[in-house]
């Protein structure tokens, strides 16, 4: 895991402060690669072969072929039998030096061969061609700019500022940031800074640029039994865990106690007899999990270590977390995350995570809640104003209740646009006070018409997967050195989950059923049964107590929403008469960011 930057000329002194601004991500080494039409850039944190002959940029035996790689490929040694029988010969014992002569073997294709989490940029001095590829799920990041003549890469937006290009809003992509929590797709907060997508490639040949889709998830659900789609879970969690593990550092987990977190130690403790587990507590006894985490610890005889969250912790957190973030999340459980690796990099290089249980198996609340809302279409007016509307506010929680007055409505209202409300920060009403454009909410209803459960998950997987889960942790466990690797985002495993009805994930209401049916003689009853609870913090409740002064400082001098509108929303979230917690969270995110980047 690593951090990597480039352009397309030749400068020295610029591609070493790009390397400057990625030393948290590699703090091991750094490295830089010039030549004509080229500068390359690399930080390194040594997982696998620590000596010297891991430093990158890395070349072939020529020196034609030059490449910066962030991750991991997990298949490397396979690969390398195989290019070796064709030839190829090796100098060092990485995947980097795997996927240097699985270019020069198969070009831009090697992508396909490739099982892992990755972002790499390869030039080509022969073809004067720089490909860049970003692995199939959005594990890693990978950002650009892009004006027709510069071209610049990196891990991280900060390292591309350093070419001193122009800071100016892309407001499309603050318009989502604060109706959705993150940037779009494709889009970064700033002008011409681009993400590469997941399972995408970028060719720049002579100053014109190629993007190409290597990869792409189909659901095409089988007809089989239950033992047979438990059969393969298994089989696939076991291949997917024991590739994982492969390192020449210290490896752990992180234990939340869910029933995801649970089941990859599960699998761990097959493999590995001495493992440490870490997680966090909190003073809110309804947010805090490290009961359930101890537990479990405990079953499986692990080393356990956690921190219990404080308000301190978070006042002096927030402000840093716009560095973090260069491109911002509204997502609270950044704090959290941040401070979990933190523990764990004490203890270990790499770390093992649950993302990705919840996209692939059906997870999370919103699926059922969204089956739920949909059926409001069937009911005459009278019955929905009188009768589903109260009874959906006793049964949904306080996120969907803020939105019963757009999604209840006399109109039918059809499924694209009903799960991009569902899924937004913010209510049509809201959007308008903040000069957001309601089509806005394009971003999810241009996917897929929504109309099972599979498109939820396809749609999840595309956006919510990497813009937000993925970006959250990787930044988080960057920002303290620390590698961080998810099982359940195998892509094999997750293209088989792609096959699996979803009658199995979500049945009778109970959600991930395919998976606990897999599990149960694995793991406690008692996850099992848990209610899910993700990894929040009770933000509601600090910013209407403890930390309430520290909100009504930091937006002071936030100038982006009408004063009068921002001081409604603070009287009445702080007056208990409404939950704007995740919305006053998008505000001091963004103002931090703000401050820090422009």
């Amino acid at each position: 895991m690593c951090g990597i930057a480039g352009f397309n000329w030749e400068d020295k002194g610029i591609i070493k402060k790009m390397n400057a601004t990625l030393e948290h991500r590699g703090p091991d080494g750094e490295g830089t690669y010039t030549n004509k039409g080229i500068s390359l850039g690399h930080r390194r944190l040594s997982i696998i072969d620590l000596s010297s002959a891991g430093k990158q940029p890395m070349c072939n035996e020529d020196g034609s072929i030059w490449i910066t790689f962030n991750g991991e490929i997990y298949n490397f040694k396979l690969l390398r039998a195989e290019l070796e029988q064709l030839g190829h010969s090796f100098k060092s014992n990485t995947d980097t030096e795997v996927i240097v002569h699985s270019y020069e073997e198969w070009g831009d294709s090697c992508v396909q061969k490739f099982n892992g989490m990755f972002a790499f940029a390869i030039w080509n001095d022969r073809t004067k061609e720089l490909f860049l590829a970003r692995d199939r799920l959005g594990i890693k990041p990978l950002y650009y700019y892009w004006d027709e003549e510069k071209f610049i890469f990196a891990s991280e937006i900060k390292a591309i500022l350093q070419s001193n290009i122009k800071r100016e809003i892309n407001k499309n992509s603050l318009d989502h940031f604060f109706a959705h929590g993150f940037t779009p797709a494709n889009f970064s907060i700033l002008k011409n800074i681009y993400k590469l997508q997941p399972g995408h490639s970028i060719k720049l040949i002579d100053k014109e640029i190629e993007i190409k889709k290597y990869w792409d998830i189909k659901f095409n659900p089988l007809i089989k039994s239950k033992k047979y789609y438990m059969r393969n879970i298994d089989e696939n969690l076991n291949k997917s865990v024991s590739r994982r593990l492969l390192a020449d550092v210290p490896v752990g987990a992180f234990l939340s106690g869910g029933v995801d977190s649970t089941t990859l130690v599960a699998y761990i403790k097959k493999y590995k007899e001495n493992l440490k587990t870490f997680s966090i507590g909190f003073e809110y006894k309804e947010f805090d999990e490290s009961k359930f985490a101890k537990s479990v610890a405990q079953t499986f005889n692990t080393d356990h270590y956690e921190n219990i969250l404080t308000t301190n912790n978070i006042t002096k957190l927030i402000p840093r977390l716009a560095s973090i973030y260069d491109d911002p999340l509204a997502d609270y459980s950044t704090i959290p995350t941040y401070f979990v690796s933190k523990i764990a990099r004490k203890h270990v290089k790499v770390c093992l995570g649950g993302d990705g249980g919840d996209e692939l198996f059906g997870g999370y609340n919103w699926y059922t809640q969204f089956n739920i809302l949909k059926k409001q279409n069937y009911f005459p007016p009278m019955i929905k104003k009188h009768i589903i509307k109260p009874l959906l506010n006793n049964l949904l929680d306080g996120h969907l209740k803020d939105r019963l007055n757009c999604l209840i409505t006399n109109n039918k209202i059809n499924n694209p646009k009903l799960y991009a409300t569902l899924r937004s920060i913010l209510n049509k009403q809201d959007l308008l006070k903040l000069n957001i454009d309601p089509k806005v909410y394009s971003i999810y209803q241009k996917y897929f018409k929504y109309k099972n459960y599979n498109d939820l998950f396809n749609s999840d997987i595309k956006l919510y997967l990497p813009e937000q889960i993925l970006h959250k942790v990787d930044k988080a466990s960057m920002a303290v050195g620390l590698e961080t690797r998810v099982p359940f985002l195998d892509h094999e495993m997750a293209e088989f989950s792609s096959k699996i009805p979803y009658e199995y994930k979500i049945k009778n209401g109970i959600k991930k059923y395919i998976l606990k049916e897999t599990v149960k003689n694995m793991i406690p009853k008692q996850i099992i049964n848990r209610k899910k609870q993700g990894f929040g913090i009770p933000l509601k409740q600090y910013f209407r107590q403890e930390l309430k002064d520290f909100v009504n400082s930091n937006l002071e001098d936030f100038s982006y929403v009408d004063k009068i509108y921002l001081n409604k929303i603070l009287e009445k979230h702080q007056s208990s008469q409404r939950d704007y917690s995740h919305l006053i969270f998008s505000f001091i995110t963004f103002n931090e960011w703000s401050k820090k980047w422009l």
